[in-house]
């Protein structure tokens, strides 16, 4: 005696069709548009009431090369800056302390700054910089031998308070570079000096073969000192600005309508595919337990009706004993 087998196929692990993929999202229409106008909704709402971050930018300059005086270059310059110093160097202790100086200054509230300054001690401790960042301008080209166009950015939470910010660090970096060039003047001056003291040792010792060599050097080495002397108050750094920041005038986060429409288009393709497969693993099931009563939905698809057709051609072909 064979086995007896179901007269109809197993339907349930059917690939769907399109037409039956439009069938199953327009019976559940109502839902899914209900779920993402909601979800929408809901998302415009939450991100309105997160607090507002502004973002002011400057732009500066820094120079990869001196002017045409050697000791210009070598003695009242700091050594120019390789990529990626500009923002260690903002992201330092020293230059921190300069901003929140010069933020003092700029007559901000003491809370304000107290609030600034915690920020930015949390920045450095973690490593992780929001608050203060420095980049290339991406329109700079990166292997110019002249100089390199950073971009700053200062977030905080008024319009203001972002402008001040950052114009107060590209100021500080500006005091940081100059103070850069004072400590390399003041390294050459030692260094002069000792060098003309060991002259002078080496001369009374008579270890100068001739006096023309004792006064050409050091008369070189006296015309370096008046020049680094004179010039004490006048080094200059390698970073100018370019361009100073101004109010925003939209903040950068939060962006309500943004998020709604990111919060709906998810929703909706979430509920979308949930209907789809929740429509799929049902309707072969309807199919079969009414193939089984001799009749099939009306709206079942044409697939599941010629099946079931045939499986009662099928049925009503085998003889009866």
């Amino acid at each position: 005696m064979m086995p007896s087998s179901s007269p109809h196929p197993n339907t349930t692990h059917r690939d769907l069709e399109l037409p039956q993929v439009i069938h199953l999202l327009r019976r559940a229409a109502l839902p899914i548009l209900g779920v993402t106008a909601l979800a929408g909704v809901g998302a415009y709402l939450l991100s309105g009431l997160q607090p507002k971050v502004y973002e002011a930018t400057s732009s500066l300059f820094t120079e990869q090369s001196g002017g045409n005086n050697a000791l210009n270059d070598s003695l009242l310059r700091p050594s120019p800056l390789p990529r990626g110093g500009l923002e260690q160097a903002l992201h330092s202790p020293a230059v921190v302390k300069l901003v929140i100086n010069r933020l003092r200054a700029a007559e901000i509230a003491p809370a304000t700054v107290a609030k600034v300054q915690a920020d930015l001690q949390a920045e450095l401790s973690t490593g992780g910089f929001k608050k203060l960042q420095v980049a290339p301008d991406s329109n700079s080209p990166s292997n110019s031998n002249s100089g390199v166009v950073y971009i700053l950015s200062a977030r905080a939470n008024t319009p203001e308070l972002a402008r001040v910010l950052a114009n107060s660090s590209v100021a500080a970096l500006q005091l940081w570079d100059i103070q850069r060039a004072q400590r390399r003047s003041e390294q050459a001056r030692i260094a002069l000096e000792l060098q003309l003291n060991v002259l002078d040792r080496t001369a009374q010792d008579g270890g100068l073969s001739t006096d023309s060599v004792n006064d050409q050097t050091r008369a070189a080495i006296l015309r370096d000192l008046i020049v680094i002397k004179t010039s004490r108050q006048s080094v200059s750094g390698t970073l100018d600005v370019i361009a100073e920041a101004v109010n925003p005038a939209r903040p950068v986060t939060p962006r309500p309508q943004r998020t709604a429409a990111l919060a709906a288009l998810l929703t909706l393709l979430f509920a979308g595919g949930g209907a789809v497969l929740l429509g799929s693993r049902r309707q072969p099931t309807e199919t079969a337990v009414a193939t089984d009563r001799g009749s099939v939905p009306a709206d079942a698809p044409a697939l599941y009706r010629h099946e079931s057709s045939e499986a009662r051609n099928v049925t009503s072909s085998v003889p009866q004993r």
